[in-house]
């Protein structure tokens, strides 16, 4: 119970995505086709054109295509993201979780409208997030980096093996992860920004 009121957005985002994993695996099975991925609110960027239906862009991020899948993404998401959340503060870090969920099904999107690109994919789960969280730790190290710096060299060469098999393995989408970890960055780094300067004002004015 402690660590549920220490990390409450955290422990939010495992039960969400659990919660939704049972409910997938009752209404069809332990492991869903991409059809019935798409009828339980994964992306599809074609089909979020053709019916509005905009809440796919936060849905998808809670679904996932198997057991493998939910555990080890849940898996990641813990060891991740309850050191964030301490770092920043819940109520800043749900703001990194939100832009990470929009800017991993949201760019593509974007891609897709000026490209074209992905209109036969459907995609879901958590690991856009995940690599959200990941952007946020490059930006604290900006800020901290003496702080960080072991943190994130080890981290570094982690990242880059998952983007490795984002590439190689045709299911995993490349370009949900990297825009999942552009929208983590983006948002923290603003966070941060504006934490930083409020605190300098209220030095200098003091």
């Amino acid at each position: 119970m402690n660590n549920i009121k220490k990390y409450p957005v955290t422990y939010t985002l495992l039960a969400l995505c659990i919660l939704t994993y049972i409910g997938t695996t009752l209404l069809f099975s332990m492991d869903m086709n991409a059809m019935q991925g798409l009828a339980c609110g994964g992306f599809n960027p074609y089909y979020v054109q053709v019916t509005h239906q905009y809440y796919r862009l936060i849905t998808a991020n809670f679904i996932h295509f198997g057991l493998m899948h939910i555990v080890v993404n849940c898996y990641s998401m813990y060891n991740l993201s309850c050191f964030v959340e301490y770092l920043m503060g819940s109520k800043k870090y749900l703001i990194v979780i939100l832009a990470s969920m929009l800017s991993t099904t949201g760019l593509p999107y974007i891609a897709y409208l000026l490209l074209g690109i992905g209109a036969h994919t459907v995609s879901g789960g958590v690991s856009g997030v995940i690599f959200g969280i990941i952007g946020a730790i490059g930006a604290l190290y900006l800020f901290y980096p003496t702080q960080l710096r072991d943190i994130a060299r080890n981290l570094g060469m982690n990242v880059l093996l998952m983007l490795f098999i984002s590439f190689i393995v045709p299911t995993i989408s490349l370009s949900g992860h990297v825009s999942g970890m552009i929208g983590g960055f983006v948002s923290a780094y603003i966070i941060l920004y504006i934490t930083k300067r409020k605190r300098q004002k209220f030095f200098y004015s003091s």
